[in-house]
């Protein structure tokens, strides 16, 4: 009897794991999961190319998420062919307007995943889920009630959401794929009235990890950037000095079971080593909530980014 994956960290197995389950005897049910996440990766790739979204440029309904595609850059790397987007509730032509990019985290990169949490689920005006149908998405953690039924209509910023992968790709936010997320906020900042002094970029998890290699790619194309529950990759000291100059706030929980906090501890400590213009922010929560999803419950102290949105 095979049981259907339980999670979308159970759909997305490498080839290595199937190879590891043979080698020790289980072959033929490991034969079966196979065919059954080769089947699912169909699936999901007939259902992206299925739907069609509005073309980067087009109008779209103010304060309110939508997803939409563009043609992306042929550079060598899947993802981010599709994004979401916000405009503020009254946003025009009229003006310009701050922008903030955020790059989600390993799981989110299906799109009920992405929306189930954070930054993402807040930009709508419905709330709501498949595990939670209250249209206003709030919380009791930690002796304090989280509420924010109005943000996306108090919001002021653009914000471009691209969907690194799906759940047929290999998740990480890699330098093709930063390339793309660069081009594709400069094609959103023309089209949409971006102040392009006014550019922010937050990531979450991997997002975060994402967020660093992004700022240390292109630390001229932001005013600032804000990992969430990240990892600053490669030599901190090298890395700082390259920072110096850019707006940091940095977010982490003291019991991130996913991501250790000493990450977040040595990152801001680096940058404020390095004589910087103004010191990197720290926002170091002593607990925070597992993410919302039923299926990621076991990620003790992870989901920072749901309170740092709010």
């Amino acid at each position: 009897k095979i049981q259907a994956p339980q999670s979308i960290r159970d759909c997305y197995c490498s080839r290595s794991h199937f190879s590891s389950k043979i080698s020790h005897g289980c072959g033929q049910q490991s034969l079966a999961y196979l065919q059954q996440d080769t089947m699912l990766r169909l699936l999901s790739l007939l259902h992206a190319t299925a739907v069609a979204f509005p073309m980067l440029g087009a109008e779209i309904p103010l304060g309110e998420r939508t997803k939409m595609s563009w043609d992306a850059p042929q550079n060598g790397d899947d993802g981010v062919d599709h994004f979401q987007l916000f405009l503020p509730r009254h946003w025009s032509k009229a003006q310009s307007w701050p922008m903030l990019i955020f790059l989600h985290g390993a799981g989110d990169g299906v799109w009920d995943v992405m929306n189930s949490q954070s930054l993402p689920r807040l930009l709508s005006r419905d709330q709501s889920t498949a595990f939670d149908p209250r249209k206003s998405w709030e919380f009791d953690f930690d002796g304090r009630h989280y509420v924010n039924a109005s943000f996306a209509d108090d919001l002021g910023f653009v914000v471009v959401m691209p969907q690194g992968w799906d759940a047929t790709m290999r998740p990480g936010w890699s330098r093709p794929r930063l390339e793309r997320v660069r081009a594709l906020a400069t094609r959103v900042a023309s089209a949409y009235a971006v102040d392009p002094e006014r550019i922010s970029l937050a990531g979450q998890s991997a997002g975060g990890v994402g967020a660093w290699r992004f700022a240390l790619e292109y630390p001229e194309f932001l005013s600032a950037v804000v990992p969430v529950c990240g990892a600053l990759p490669g030599d901190s000291a090298r890395a700082a000095q390259r920072l110096k100059d850019l707006s940091i706030w940095v977010f982490h929980a003291a019991d991130d079971s996913a991501m250790p906090v000493e990450l977040g501890d040595g990152a801001v400590a680096a940058m404020n080593r390095a004589g910087r213009r103004e010191p990197a922010r720290y926002t170091r929560y002593r607990r925070a909530p597992p993410p919302p999803d039923p299926q990621y419950n076991d990620m003790v102290g992870h989901a920072s980014y749901d309170l740092a949105f709010r």
